[in-house]
């Protein structure tokens, strides 16, 4: 479904005239719109990990470097993103404080583990890692949108644009924050959106099987959080 289906779908219920032209309108309402479809867009990305978005990066270590440059889709990282290391064979930690990081530079300690932050726009990671080594992470793109000849792109910018997530989304999305922007009443229209979001949400990184009682001798690779039976009243 393109972006001028989505629109032609909100007008619909917004009670605005079907629209034959979105990007490359002049009218007020379609320009407000143009807009709006690239700002719900980077609301509902930034809503979830989206399964779609997510790209696995690999570092390569030379034995020299300890910055790396971010990938150029690079959006943010994945909310429990971690960087595993090849060498230590576990997750490195992250450290959010500059003066951490700084400690590292200068004190002369012996470590058990490797240690990554973000600034100046690139990845540092610490100790340098030797030629061979690695570390993997999973990062969110911003490249939110399917353009006709399915390259992909930051935002809407012709008609024939499509939105690489839930489309049906985008135009509930659409719908209630113009009637919001508008003073109109909104909130039911909220509330659908939200609901859809939510089933969107859980559907998303696929089964969810709940695993009860204690596995066979042979079996392998699930973990069973709790070994216990779900009972209830019939």
């Amino acid at each position: 479904m393109s972006i001028l289906d989505v629109v032609k779908g909100a007008a619909t219920v917004l009670g605005m005239e079907v629209p034959t032209l979105v990007y490359g309108a002049t009218g007020r309402e379609m320009v407000e719109m143009q807009e709006l479809a690239n700002v719900m867009a980077s609301e509902i990305a930034d809503a979830h990990d989206w399964q779609k978005l997510l790209v696995l990066k690999t570092l390569a270590g030379d034995g020299v470097s300890d910055a790396f440059d971010m990938p150029t889709d690079f959006r943010r990282m994945q909310k429990t993103s971690s960087l595993w290391s090849s060498r230590w064979q576990w997750a490195t930690e992250h450290l959010t404080s500059p003066d951490q990081w700084l400690e590292l530079q200068v004190t002369p300690i012996a470590t058990v583990n490797a240690y990554w932050i973000i600034f100046g726009d690139q990845f540092h990671q610490w100790p340098v890692m030797a030629s061979g080594e690695t570390v993997k992470f999973f990062y969110v793109s911003n490249q939110l949108v399917a353009a006709s000849d399915t390259s992909k792109k930051t935002m809407f910018t012709e008609d024939a644009d499509s939105f690489r997530l839930s489309e049906e989304l985008l135009k509930k999305a659409i719908i209630y924050r113009w009637k919001q922007n508008k003073g109109q009443a909104y909130e039911q229209d909220l509330d659908d959106y939200q609901d859809l979001l939510l089933r969107r949400i859980d559907s998303d990184g696929g089964s969810k099987p709940v695993v009860s009682g204690q596995p066979p001798v042979s079996w392998r690779g699930r973990r069973v959080a709790w070994p216990g039976t779900v009972t209830g009243a019939a």
